[in-house]
């Protein structure tokens, strides 16, 4: 598989960005199918979690990616999150377990949540001025998902 830590990205005007692959294949990512696009998506984003992952210290706020089957469909989904937002959802879990209530929505447990997704967010924004890896990878990350937008519409 292509190792994205090893691709030159230089950016072109109209997303006609290119990148090198360790066998000097250069890769158009504006030219790239839905297919490859998810298939990068997913390599960039396990690199660019295990260089976060690796350079913190605080296990909460450890990303973790999984695949899950949602609620009324058959297409199993990647779900990637840091162990604060999966220990919150296993709380509310026990919490309806015990106290026979409702079961809160994803969004609620977010908000309850969110002082924590900010603090995440600073992580990574620090992250990306001090390991040009990182920052290389979200580079990336987000010129692929904005091609993955164009295709979906």
């Amino acid at each position: 598989m292509r190792n994205l830590l090893a691709c030159l990205i230089c950016a072109c005007p109209l997303l006609l960005s290119q990148a090198q692959d360790e066998e000097g294949e250069v890769i158009v990512i504006s030219e790239l199918n839905r297919t490859d696009v998810e298939q990068f998506i997913e390599e960039a984003e396990d690199q660019f979690y295990e260089i976060f992952n690796t350079n913190i210290e605080d296990d909460d706020f450890k990303i973790t990616c999984r695949r899950e089957t949602p609620t009324g469909s058959n297409i199993p989904v990647r779900v990637c999150e840091p162990k604060f937002m999966v220990d919150a959802r296993a709380r509310n879990a026990n919490n309806f377990g015990f106290n026979a209530g409702v079961v809160e929505a994803d969004q609620s447990i977010r908000t309850a949540v969110e002082p924590q997704y900010q603090q995440l967010q600073q992580m990574m924004e620090q992250m990306t001025q001090e390991i040009p890896a990182f920052a290389q990878i979200a580079s990336i990350l987000g010129q692929l998902r904005a091609r993955r937008e164009q295709l979906l519409n």
